[in-house]
């Protein structure tokens, strides 16, 4: 069971991660090159959801095994006074992280909704295409930041992974 966690937790991690990169050095800039508003939105909406949908997935397959890991895998020992060891450094900040992929998410949410509505707006010719152009740059800022978080949160999640490394006495 261990192993299957471990392999969930991984795979759940990719696909998180993967997309991100993916939509934010290529998805999305291409979107860049479509003039028409309303074909952009679309493009984008079902690009969005349907990541959205698998971000989600896979948050909630982190949050799972990732409890099953620290209650069942990390020895007792270390679990049960880990601020002792290097491993509770390393955990409290992954937890911190992990918090704040998660509000960076909902935030992401909130801001994607304000360009859906500015899109919108403009399309019906009553908004401003600079202020959609701001919003779209703030949401694509917001991406960068969640994708660096995230990749820092897999960092701290392989340190704690190799024992002999977050398991030594602080």
């Amino acid at each position: 069971m261990d192993n299957l966690s471990l392999i969930l937790h991984v795979s759940a991690a990719v696909l998180f991660i993967g997309p991100q990169v993916i939509l934010f050095f290529a998805v999305i800039p291409a979107t860049w090159l479509i003039k028409d508003q309303r074909l952009r939105r679309d493009v984008t909406m079902v690009i969005t959801q349907r990541f959205g949908k698998l971000s989600g997935f896979a948050l909630g397959i982190l949050l799972v095994t990732g409890l099953y890991q620290f209650y069942g895998v990390v020895p007792t020992a270390v679990s049960d006074d880990m601020m002792s060891y290097r491993f509770g450094m390393l955990f409290m900040s992954k937890m911190l992280l992990f918090t704040i992929v998660v509000a960076l998410v909902a935030l992401h949410v909130i801001v994607g909704k304000r360009v859906g509505k500015l899109t919108e707006a403009v399309i019906a010719g009553e908004g401003e295409e600079f202020e959609l152009d701001n919003a779209r740059r703030r949401s694509f800022l917001l991406s960068a930041l969640l994708m660096f978080v995230s990749f820092a949160v897999l960092a701290f999640g392989v340190m704690l992974g190799r024992g002999e490394f977050s398991y030594v006495l602080g």
